[in-house]
């Protein structure tokens, strides 16, 4: 281990002036340097007190001190009288505390550097204030074998050693190369008996490097021989990056000042002009020399002198760093101009001012606009607050950030009501409101989008919606647009949609009546009319048997086309809505199901068909008497036209859970797939010849669809090809309700 009297040794040759202190802030020892530097004898001041060393700042000294005996390290600068010179010498020091082996603090150590020359520097560019970071330095020491020794804490700190590395040889600890430019260098400072200056790089953590200044000298061991080498390292990374800044930052600020696109200056701490750019001669008017010949004050609107001297003012006396405003020029030409000002003030070392530098923008201009825009804001304001529509905003969670007091007339809500709540509070239908948040997501906008709205008191209310996203630096952060109640419209339109229904509809019926009476119901008279004519003419020469033919021939047409007209008439008022509905309660369904067929079974016996009925005994229903005879009357007779020769129809009525259910069956010709759905379309007038040529009127199926829909039952059919057809229709058993809530319609 390296004795006391070795260490005092390296430190007296330490090229760093440093001194140590007690607690009681008396010098215990200081290096050669710091006798230099102070140009004082060690035997003055060993033991001195320090603050009776420099007795013009001892209360200032004491302060510090005491700072840094508690644990706050201390740094700063100072100017002193050197011996010889009659220039002063500047020195900048930190102090910090020092613990002994009880871990107590034992005193404090100042470390001190010249900074004269640094001080000297010819740089006009004072106004970027430069700040060494002086650090204490890495310790270190090596013995002939190139083994580490010694280190001191910035050593393990800065190199992320861990202290375990000291009695290993340099090549463990950093490497061969390394460890190799070390030894020979340490072989030099051996071998030549004096110190060696140089500079050493390192990566850090980080991956960059860091430069240091390394000072290596002998000292002698223990025993007396000088096989030691001592080194102390100083961090001059800052220092280098300093020295580069330092050489380029003046042409950087002529460039900057001159070729700036807004004013800058550099103004006294009096407020003359000193320097100003080109930017600032085209705001204000006057030229370079001009303006160097005046100050702030000179051209300064009267109002802004005040609130301006005070700004700079606490510029100059530190209050604030920097500061920005607003204010007014006076322009050569007279007018008034606004500027923006951002200054700082620059200081010396001692903190006394040097000069405002000061960056001046022209906002005339925007001014005028801000002026604009207060009249406009104004105007909107006033239709905002008065618009019949309803303009609104949202933010990105869907609640309400501002609307027009117009809601309140819509809605019942005021506005303070309605601000701060969710948007789908005032849906009557959610999902309207997810549908336009659908839209704005895929187009970014909707227009004239239909939303069902509902006031204070729950009612509800149509609105036409035009909004859009709000985008702030390309992110969606809510919704606006404008709200107009339709609700009068829409109620309008709907009547409107109903009788356009209802006049298409009657339209239809006209032309489908027309077309009836025109070809289906003109057919059979004009087929009997030229019959008859030929009665009529040969009718001398006409045997009985052929007279009586053409008489046939003439009754079947005529049955036809009276047929056709009973339909057609029937149809008609049903059409017309002029059919009365009277519902009774028909207590033998099977009496009224013979009765209607009465009128059927000739046809049916006509072609060999067997009509069977099944009905559940004791079966009722509730029902149209009229309507009921019709329905079936037109489903049997359907049901035998298209039935085969001897076939067979079964009507069948049955009790089910909703009322009672009926059904024609057939084993004829069957329906095509592709005509099924053509059967109950009212628009459509689908008919076909039966097995021996029958024709119908294409109306029996309408009318029994619309007569069924009266009694508020339902029909539906199965049909397959050359096997036949099955129609059921059901009666409800509630039908005597069901005709009060039509009525109430």
């Amino acid at each position: 281990m390296i004795s006391a009297a070795d260490l005092l040794q390296i430190f007296h040759v330490s090229p760093i002036p440093i001194a140590i202190l007690d607690v009681d802030l008396k010098l215990l020892a200081v290096t050669d340097q710091w006798l230099k530097t102070y140009g004082i004898e060690r035997e003055k001041v060993i033991g001195q007190a320090y603050c009776s060393i420099f007795p013009e700042r001892s209360s200032e000294w004491l302060a510090i001190l005491g700072q840094a005996v508690r644990g706050k390290a201390q740094t700063g600068e100072d100017q002193m009288n050197d011996p010889s010179p009659l220039d002063k010498r500047w020195v900048k020091w930190e102090v910090r505390a020092w613990r002994n082996q009880d871990g107590n603090v034992g005193g404090v150590i100042i470390y001190s550097e010249d900074i004269t020359l640094h001080k000297q520097s010819t740089f006009q560019d004072q106004q970027f204030r430069l700040f060494m970071d002086y650090l204490p330095g890495l310790c270190w020491i090596t013995n002939e074998e190139n083994v580490l020794t010694y280190a001191n804490n910035d050593f393990f700190e800065t190199l992320h050693l861990p202290k375990d590395v000291l009695g290993k040889n340099n090549e463990e600890i950093f490497g061969s190369d390394v460890a190799k430019n070390a030894h020979i260098n340490n072989m030099e400072v051996l071998r030549t008996q004096q110190s060696k200056e140089l500079f050493q790089t390192i990566r850090g953590q980080d991956g960059y490097p860091q430069y240091f200044k390394t000072y290596k000298f002998p000292f002698m061991d223990a025993s007396g021989k000088q096989n030691l080498v001592g080194a102390v390292s100083f961090d001059i990374t800052k220092h280098k990056q300093l020295e580069e800044n330092l050489y380029q930052s003046e042409e950087q600020f002529r460039q900057a000042f001159e070729h700036s696109l807004i004013g800058m200056a550099l103004i006294s701490p009096e407020g003359r002009w000193k320097r100003v750019n080109s930017s600032l001669c085209d705001i204000l008017g006057y030229c370079e020399e001009e303006l160097q010949q005046l100050y702030i004050q000179d051209i300064t609107h009267p109002e802004d002198l005040l609130k301006s001297s005070e700004s700079l003012k606490e510029l100059a006396d530190g209050i604030r760093e920097n500061i920005k405003m607003e204010k007014r020029y006076i322009h050569k030409d007279g007018s008034v101009i606004w500027v923006v000002i951002a200054a700082t003030m620059l200081k010396d070392s001692l903190g006394h001012p040097l000069h405002y530098v000061s960056q001046i923008e022209d906002i005339t201009k925007r001014k005028e606009i801000e002026g604009n825009l207060l009249l406009s804001e104004k105007k909107y304001r006033t239709i905002f607050e008065n618009v019949q529509d309803v303009f609104y905003q949202a933010d990105q969670q869907g609640r309400v950030t501002e609307i027009s007091p117009s809601i309140l007339q819509y809605s019942g809500y005021t506005r303070e009501e309605i601000i701060g709540r969710p948007v789908i509070d005032f849906y009557y239908y959610p999902h309207d409101r997810d549908r336009i948040i659908e839209n704005l997501q895929k187009d970014g906008f909707v227009i004239d989008f239909e939303a069902r709205l509902k006031t204070i008191n729950q009612e509800l209310r149509y609105a036409s919606v035009n909004a859009r996203l709000i985008r702030e630096n390309g992110l969606v952060v809510g919704t606006e647009g404008s709200m107009r109640d339709i609700t009068t419209r829409k109620s309008q339109d709907n009547a409107l949609k109903a009788l356009n229904t209802e006049l298409t509809a009657s339209n239809e019926q006209k032309n489908k009546l027309l077309s009836i009476i025109g070809h289906d119901l003109r057919n059979p008279i004009s087929g009997s009319l030229q019959l008859l004519d030929l009665t009529l003419n040969d009718f001398q020469s006409s045997s009985a048997e052929e007279v009586h033919t053409y008489l046939s021939m003439m009754k079947q047409e005529l049955s036809s086309a009276n047929e056709l007209l009973e339909d057609l008439l029937t149809w008609a008022k049903s059409q017309f809505n002029a059919v009365s509905f009277n519902p009774v309660n028909i207590d033998d369904v099977a009496g009224q199901l013979q009765k209607c067929l009465l009128s059927i079974l000739p046809m049916a016996e006509k072609k060999g068909i067997h009509v069977v009925q099944s009905v559940e005994p004791d079966l009722e229903v509730n029902a149209d008497k009229a309507m009921l005879d019709t329905i079936v009357r037109n489903l049997v007779t359907n049901a035998v036209k298209f039935s085969y020769k001897n076939g067979e129809i079964l009507i069948k009525a049955i009790k089910n859970d909703t009322g009672v259910q009926f059904s024609v069956s057939d084993s004829g010709i069957g329906i095509p797939k592709d005509k099924v759905q053509e059967l109950f379309n009212s628009k459509s007038n689908y008919t076909t010849f039966g097995t021996l040529g029958e024709k119908g009127t294409g109306l029996g199926l309408n009318l029994v669809s619309d007569f069924v829909a009266k009694h508020g039952g339902e029909i539906w059919l199965e049909s397959e090809e050359g096997k036949g057809t099955t129609f059921y229709f059901t009666i409800p058993a509630g039908i005597g309700t069901f005709k009060e809530n039509e009525e109430e319609e």
